[in-house]
């Protein structure tokens, strides 16, 4: 993006000679891009670092750090992540009985309507 806009600009307004876009894209000094590069990175960092501090959920951690050293060691698109991350997603909530509701209540409602004890 930060190459595609200024490209566009200058090939819109000196034509659409190669060589005049290519002539310009490498006159901006290296300092520029470099300084260009590092922002890119940061905003990388600062998008992690939002995303820990709204979680918030210790016991959702080891999902975080999982999903991060399967995206750092594996050549996955984000989509394949997305639904790795959303089969587990899937399986932590049928599977843990915090978020699994329907096991509660029937293993309540066996203890609450027991005929023989009511009957007694």
């Amino acid at each position: 993006m930060r190459i595609a806009v200024p490209a566009v600009i200058v090939a819109i307004s000196m034509g659409t000679s190669f060589s005049t876009v290519h002539t310009l894209l490498n006159s901006i000094p290296d300092v520029v891009t470099n300084g260009l590069n590092i922002a890119g990175g940061m905003i990388v960092v600062v998008g992690y670092a939002m995303v820990i501090n709204m979680m918030c959920a210790s016991h959702l951690m080891p999902f975080f750090y999982l999903g991060f050293v399967t995206a750092s060691f594996t050549n996955f698109n984000l989509v394949e992540l997305d639904a790795i991350g959303m089969m587990m997603a899937v399986l932590y909530i049928q599977l843990s009985p915090k978020y699994n509701k329907s096991q509660v209540v029937q293993a309540g409602l066996a203890t609450t309507h027991d005929l023989d004890n009511q009957l007694d």
